[in-house]
């Protein structure tokens, strides 16, 4: 019963999206941690693009005559598995801009650590009022 309050679609991608901000952060943190390192190559998490194409997809698959699954080993088609299937992955970038073949820009990491901990911190927010929501409903309002 109190998984069908936790888990819906929303939640799920939220989930998903935390996931990939923390991830993000280990990598820039790896990233800002090798900045001296001679041949590193810096990573970077794929997250967002994912997740848009997935979205437009559940969006065009709204026109379409909907398959549901009313069991967890029901096969899911479509946009419905490219959701549930969508996950970070962390990419290598490629290329060099310094002598020594690193190509970690400390200011961009900086920049990218601050946008992340911003989107982190409005993921999370949206979470707690999320459960605050459901315990404002089992406390029947009051």
């Amino acid at each position: 019963m109190i998984n069908r309050l936790i888990s819906n679609d929303m939640m799920d991608l939220v989930q998903k999206s935390l996931d990939a901000a923390a991830l993000q952060h280990k990598a820039i943190s790896n990233n800002l941690a090798n900045v001296d390192t001679p041949g590193f190559k810096r990573s970077e998490v794929v997250f967002r693009e994912k997740l848009k194409k997935a979205l437009d997809a559940k969006g065009a698959a709204e026109h379409e005559l909907a398959l549901s699954g009313t069991d967890s080993k029901h096969i899911l088609a479509g946009a419905e598995a490219e959701l549930s299937a969508l996950e970070p992955e962390v990419v290598q970038q490629g290329g060099s801009y310094r002598n020594d073949q690193n190509n970690v820009d400390i200011d961009l990491e900086m920049a990218k650590l601050a946008q992340n901990t911003v989107v982190y911190q409005a993921l999370a927010q949206l979470t707690q009022n999320q459960f605050a929501e459901i315990k404002s409903a089992i406390r029947e309002g009051k």
